[in-house]
């Protein structure tokens, strides 16, 4: 799937309203992963800084490492290298899945130090997570009129609310809970209940949506969450069957919007 149908939001849907319906019944709180859920990656501007530090490739075959490197994730297989911004608020899981994806796509292990020392400033500097799909704000603007809460709960460097203010997002969500500042990271799931006790809702009247089997099925089943995966470059095709596929966060939005109306 290409970049710019991701930014769509369009991965194939749930195609089924009935289990829709069912998997929003009664939920007062949104819970949401940032990055490929709300703000998406750019794999265009990775494969510039990556041909800025002397390595060529390209923004598919990022998309495709980023793939490979999620399943590396889940088998206890991604890249570990020592570098000097290790231990920083956000950068552990961040130097994994980066550096991964790097090998994946073809760069020998002992340059990827120096990559992610160049790659972590810029990422600091404007989030690799960038790009938000079209409609995406209204919808859930549209959702907290109902009354229903909206959280991003995301694995971050601390700047994660300063960054949604800059990308006007900040209008469409309640609560920020960035790991970086909480010091709890996905998928340990006390890093969730700071957004169930800070709206009062019960876990079983709370959905999470993420794009991440590890941090946000694990992390969220563990605090007694629902849970439901976006899988905008088709990465998690044909794996973990068990749990249900949503197309995007508008679709979520727009249906729990109007279980609520039909009340």
């Amino acid at each position: 799937m290409s970049e710019q149908a991701a930014l769509r939001v369009s991965t194939g849907g749930q195609g089924d309203g009935d289990r829709l319906a069912e998997l929003v019944a009664g939920v007062d709180l949104l819970c949401l992963d940032a990055g490929n859920t709300i703000i998406f990656f750019d794999h265009a501007r990775l494969a510039r800084l990556c041909a800025r530090e002397g390595f060529a490739t390209t923004a598919e075959a990022l998309e495709r490492a980023e793939g490979e490197a999620k399943l590396a994730q889940e088998r206890r297989e991604v890249v570990t290298v020592a570098w000097s911004y290790a231990g920083r608020p956000g950068a552990d899981g961040w130097d994994e899945m980066i550096g991964t994806m790097l090998v994946r796509a073809g760069m020998a292990l002992h340059e990827v130090p120096a990559a992610l020392e160049a790659i972590w400033l810029d990422h600091r500097a404007l989030n690799l997570w960038s790009r938000v799909p079209a409609g995406l704000v209204e919808a859930l603007i549209a959702l907290r009129g109902t009354g229903v809460k909206v959280a991003v709960v995301s694995n971050s460097e601390g700047k994660l609310q300063a960054f949604f203010e800059e990308l006007d997002l900040m209008r469409a969500v309640d609560f920020i809970v960035d790991s970086g500042i909480v010091g709890v990271d996905k998928p340990d799931p006390r890093i969730f209940r700071v957004a169930l006790d800070h709206f009062g809702v019960p876990a079983s009247r709370a959905l999470h949506l993420g794009d991440n089997f590890v941090t946000d099925v694990g992390g969220a089943r563990a605090a007694g969450l629902r849970v439901a995966l976006i899988d905008p470059f088709g990465h998690l095709a044909g794996r973990h069957t068990d749990v249900p596929r949503v197309s995007g966060v508008s679709e979520v939005a727009d249906a729990i919007a109007r279980t609520r109306a039909a009340k």
